[in-house]
């Protein structure tokens, strides 16, 4: 799916208690443990620790400021992975959080990034049967580009 930039994007608007900012190196392991929690029912799967973080961080698109954490005090909520050619690579909601427009601003906050960096657009890929995340990403403005067997 797709957005076209610039868009008429809101700014993010985070839960009470809900604050978000950008990976640090010792943010590794929640965010691991949020990925694997959030895809333990299929939609993606996430390597062992070690191999996951050399792939991540290793990557020539991984920057620490693509990468947002959505924090409830000391705890990982929900988190957003976008690789620097303006691709939405994970995005996770614990389910805990979720209804509460983590996903919603996660994805603004990665629009208003990419379109300050003068991308044209932001693109994501989804399951055809996840149908909560396609009602989400057409709510923020994506729209279908193609589909893939």
């Amino acid at each position: 799916m797709r957005i076209d930039l610039p868009a008429a994007t809101p700014a993010p608007v985070w839960p009470d208690g809900v604050a978000p900012r950008t990976f640090r190196d010792d943010d590794a392991p929640a965010l691991h443990a949020l990925l694997v929690h959030g895809y333990r029912h299929g939609g993606g799967s996430v390597a062992p620790f070690a191999a996951w973080l050399r792939a991540l961080t290793g990557d020539e698109e991984f920057e620490p400021a693509l990468v947002v954490l959505a924090m409830a005090g000391d705890r990982l909520a929900a988190a957003s992975i976008c690789w620097s050619s303006a691709f939405v690579k994970d995005l996770v909601v614990h389910e805990e959080w979720r209804r509460r427009g983590l996903g919603e601003a996660l994805l603004r906050r990665a629009f208003r990034t990419f379109d300050g960096r003068g991308a044209g657009h932001v693109d994501l890929k989804v399951e055809a049967g996840n149908a909560g995340a396609i009602r989400l990403y057409q709510r923020v403005g994506m729209h279908v580009v193609g589909r893939s067997t």
